[in-house]
């Protein structure tokens, strides 16, 4: 908690001695000292839309903590002044670093066939994504902290030159093992931009138009979603090949450094480079990343390379909740400085909405990463056709990414969001795990669609409630800490779902084949790995194999439902806070 600035309060001579300080004056101090230097406009009265009767310590302390976000960023974290051609500029280089971080989550799937046949080694690719998972998941929380010690401008700065190393290395790659290294190194970077781009836009958009730029920019994570694979097919199927999966970030993300770098400007935080370094938690950070890594990786590697009941496996995941209870005992005992402040789980919003987040990762990525097999084992769709099949999906994500932006900067109101987002998303995926190989295409364009405005309606709003939740000083860790869960809720996810469905479709698929009359021959290829070629089996093998695998995707799609429904009931404590005037965050000169 800040510390006091010594300054006195006059009592009048029979006062009586005043009480102990509570909850409530410290975080009256804290709101007094996180706002020193600050513009001194006055403030106009905000009110919590949920409020408590009377004056009750709730009452108050839910007035004081609407009060505190809705003062601006303490000095050092906003950035100097921009013209209206500046901040444009600058905008549209933060959407195009998170265009390059989405697309570069889904543009190499398409491709792995190709490079494990360029390379001759079948075996490392799938450690092309995972090399990328183990980097990009456990540093993503560090960055916010770190945002607030060397500053928001060098963090991204770091983050994008790092990403795009990795991405040359993958391009240039000679081999499996320089490809893989390079993926590691990409996700070190990669890791970290989409929380240092909505910290900064937090930076430099009022707490009222938060809600329209990051709508803009949950649509563009939405389109790079879409064109990931699209343009991954393009790639690989021309004279580029596979290698400009990766080269496309280069001529981007080389854009995206010079603007920044020359139009966006901050001041530069307090303190020499040995007291910044300082005030690192070298312990913390060293267990947190050590934790969540024993946690992937049986995650990934499991019912694949590793049995889920092998000794690997299970003594990976002893390891990771030992090492994820030793990090909450060092943030909460140790750490001056703590990567995740246990404070910012007080309000009972924010862990609510980091549950939300995480549940909404396990939900749509399970979705995205399952549905284009659905429409190449049905169809025979190329990967690149299957890609075009999960627009309507998409389509959703974009467009109410945007409306839902526009509704909470008109309004201020976020937490309806939450509901309607909860609903719809729960419905779509209710449906979507009702397609078969018989349903029409009116089904399959409306279930996905549901489904994408679902989560067009929670893809911003996590973020605003929880930045709304907190005081200016904790927002970089707040929002880092947010797509945090998000991101390590869709490997959980696709785990869970992948492991029941290979499960589910390896026994449906006996059961089919069994039916078939003695002597049968075998399958010519395995369906799992290569399903466009489903369609070129003939009957009645092929409608068997296709009916146990749409069967399999069924029940997998069921077992995501749990996530999708979780979001409706933590909604319900998620409090409100509603901004009435005031002065704006806004560095946007006129």
């Amino acid at each position: 908690m800040s510390s006091h600035d010594g300054s006195s309060v006059t009592l009048a001579e029979d006062a009586p001695k005043p009480p102990a300080p509570t909850r409530k004056d410290s975080l009256k101090n804290d709101l007094l000292n996180d706002t020193k230097g600050l513009s001194t406009a006055p403030v106009q009265p905000l009110s919590v839309t949920d409020p408590v009767e009377g004056k009750s310590d709730v009452a108050v302390e839910e007035a004081i903590d609407t009060e505190r976000q809705n003062t601006l960023p303490p000095k050092g974290y906003v950035a100097v002044p921009l013209s209206k051609f500046g901040f444009v500029l600058v905008f549209i280089a933060l959407a195009l670093a998170i265009f390059l971080a989405a697309l570069d989550q889904t543009i190499v799937g398409v491709a792995l066939p190709r490079i494990g046949e360029d390379f001759g080694d079948f075996a490392q690719v799938p450690w092309i994504g995972t090399a990328y998972l183990l980097t990009a998941t456990p540093i993503a929380p560090l960055y916010g902290k770190m945002a607030d010690i060397f500053g928001r401008k060098a963090c991204f700065m770091f983050a994008i030159a790092v990403f795009e190393i990795g991405s040359a290395i993958c391009g240039a790659a000679p081999n499996m093992v320089a490809l893989i290294i390079g993926r590691a190194i990409a996700g070190i970077g990669g890791g970290g931009l989409f929380s240092l781009v909505l910290i900064i836009i937090s930076d430099i958009v009022s707490f009222e138009d938060r809600g329209k730029f990051q709508g803009i920019i949950g649509a563009v994570f939405g389109l790079a979603s879409v064109a990931g694979p699209l343009l991954g097919g393009a790639f690989t199927d021309s004279h580029l090949t596979w290698r400009w999966c990766f080269y496309i970030n280069l001529p981007i993300g080389i854009f995206t450094i010079v603007v920044v770098f020359f139009a966006l400007r901050f001041p530069q935080p307090t303190g020499s480079i040995s007291q910044k370094l300082a005030r690192v938690d070298y312990l913390g950070t060293i267990v947190l990343i050590a934790a969540v890594i024993a946690l992937l990786l049986p995650l990934q590697l499991g019912g694949s390379d590793w049995a889920w009941n092998s000794p690997q496996v299970v003594v990976l995941f002893i390891v990771a909740i030992l090492l994820l209870l030793l990090f909450a005992w060092i943030e909460m005992k140790v750490a001056v400085e703590p990567v995740i402040p246990p404070a910012l789980f007080e309000n009972r919003s924010v862990p609510l909405i980091c549950a939300i987040a995480f549940c909404l990762g396990a939900g749509f990525f399970s979705v995205v990463y399952y549905i284009t097999f659905y429409f190449q084992i049905v169809y025979g769709d190329s990967p690149m056709k299957a890609g075009l099949e999960s627009l309507p999906l998409m389509f959703g994500v974009v467009i109410f990414s945007i409306i839902c932006g526009q509704i909470i900067s008109r309004t201020g109101y976020y937490t309806p969001l939450f509901f309607t987002g909860g609903a719809l998303l729960t419905t779509g995926v209710a449906l979507i795990s009702t397609l078969s190989e018989s349903s029409n295409r009116g089904m399959q364009i409306g279930y996905l669609l549901i489904a994408g405005v679902g989560v067009g309606n929670l893809i911003q709003t996590r973020v605003i409630g929880a930045q709304a939740s907190v005081s200016p000083k904790n927002i970089a860790t707040v929002t880092s800490t947010v797509n945090f869960f998000q991101t390590f809720g869709g490997v959980i996810g696709i785990a869970i779902v992948g492991t029941i469905f290979n499960n589910a479709a390896a026994d449906n698929l006996r059961e089919a084949l069994a039916q078939l009359p003695a002597g049968s021959p075998p399958l010519p290829f395995d369906p799992a790995t290569a399903p466009s070629a489903v369609t070129s089996l003939p009957e009645p093998v092929r409608s068997l194999v296709i009916h146990a695998f749409t069967q399999a995707l069924s029940l997998a799609y069921k077992c995501a439902l749990p996530f999708t429904a979780l979001i409706l009931v933590l909604a319900v404590g998620v409090k409100q806070y509603r901004r009435q005037g005031g002065p704006p965050a806004a560095v946007v000169a006129e």
